[in-house]
């Protein structure tokens, strides 16, 4: 099994973790603040707690390249996230994109899934956010477990575009709903690395523009489940419609390129 320690000081305190975390965050982004996150918030506080205990295992690497950042792994020392500080594309306050907050917590995720999840070490596998059996990548029951997972975690999404179209305020509130739906697409097209990731960046840019509606409480569920998953085991669970906040309180696609090229950087 593939089943890997989190690379994060054993002994250090979530305080300092965070610290590191907003130290690396504000690096990244280019010394932007962040949004103070509610300390009544179970969620974004475990989304910022998961990304802390995170930061110390990773290479941050700045290039000018126009990319806001990317994790990278690495088949020899730290895995990388790659940034350009200079990226000055974010969107403004309460309007549709992908933040500095979320881009950061987005990376860290996919840092969090390559330590804790149990699968074989294969470079197609690198960050895939699902628990997979056995030690041979290429076993039948492994492939079919992985077929199955995918199927759910898109229909876990489906659920998110149907909840999008009876939120008022996504529907209210110009370019919500269209980017509520490349997001789902997004997911959707590599759901054994996005599930995790684009859950955690969604509820940071959902909140930040305050918008608490059904599509952020049906993706708290997307990630109360995989919370649970990580130390529990088990395949993705099927996430039904959620009805209201206090209902998410609960605990097919292959990188072929990397065959040929090694491990490919994910956004």
């Amino acid at each position: 099994m593939g089943k890997k320690d989190k690379k994060h000081d054993g002994g250090e305190s979530i305080k300092m973790s965070r610290l590191k975390y907003e130290q690396r965050r504000r690096e990244v982004s280019g010394g932007r603040a962040s949004s103070s996150p509610s300390s009544s918030d179970s969620e974004t506080a475990r989304i910022r707690d998961t990304a802390a205990q995170n930061v110390g295992g990773v290479r941050f690497q700045a290039q000018d390249d126009g990319q806001s950042a990317q994790w990278g792994p690495s088949q020899s020392g730290p895995n990388t996230v790659s940034y350009d500080p200079n990226y000055s594309y974010y969107p403004q306050s309460g309007t549709p994109g992908y933040t500095a907050q979320a881009t950061f917590d987005h990376e860290m995720h996919h840092e969090d899934a390559n330590n804790v999840y149990q699968h074989p070490v294969d470079r197609d596998l690198y960050a895939a956010n699902f628990h997979l059996p056995g030690t041979d990548a290429n076993a039948p029951a492994l492939g079919q477990s992985y077929a199955r997972q995918a199927d759910t975690i898109v229909a876990n999404w489906d659920e998110v575009r149907s909840a999008s179209a009876r939120d008022a305020g996504i529907q209210n509130t110009p370019g919500w709903a269209d980017y509520v739906d490349r997001r789902v697409d997004y997911v959707q097209a590599t759901p054994h690395q996005h599930n995790e990731s684009v859950a955690a960046e969604m509820i940071g840019t959902l909140n930040s523009a305050g918008l608490q509606g059904p599509v952020n409480n049906q993706v708290r569920a997307i990630y109360n489940e995989a919370s649970h998953r990580r130390v529990a085991g088990g395949e993705v669970a099927r996430i039904g419609p959620v009805e209201s906040a206090t209902s998410t309180r609960t605990s097919a696609y292959t990188n072929t390129e990397a065959k040929s090229k090694g491990p490919a950087p994910t956004k």
